[in-house]
């Protein structure tokens, strides 16, 4: 079973993401609401890939994904920004700091998931 972490800071968005999730049976979800937390809790829970936020406070998104890109024992670890962000540079941006895919906020669950699985079918 796949562990996928939920970093975002709109509890709403770790509720729906996380039961949407659980409901397949198929991820262990673990979720975080506090960006300046998330490293501390990628260290500990591992998870196999990671769905995140780009717009949070203290510490966004893109330092998220470049600290665990960069990071020797974290860096195999997938991850997929869900950004409200829907420009083309914010997209870009998420690629080179190392994010397996970006996609937007407002697509359809079926979507999220198809990504998902495509992502971890590549690791």
């Amino acid at each position: 079973m796949h562990k996928i972490l939920v970093i975002d800071d709109d509890e709403s968005t770790l509720a729906i993401a996380s039961k949407s999730l659980r409901a397949l049976g198929k991820f262990e979800v673990v979720t975080c609401n506090d960006s300046t937390q998330a490293l501390d809790i990628i260290r500990r829970e591992r998870p196999n890939l990671i769905l995140l936020d780009i717009m949070m406070p203290k510490v966004d998104g893109f330092t998220i994904c470049k600290t665990v890109k960069e990071s020797d024992d974290l860096r195999s670890i997938k991850i997929i920004v869900h950004s409200a962000k829907i420009f083309d540079v914010d997209r870009k941006k998420a690629l080179k700091l190392g994010a397996d895919a970006y996609i937007s906020k407002v697509i359809e669950s079926d979507k999220l998931i198809e990504t998902i699985h495509q992502v971890l079918e590549h690791s």
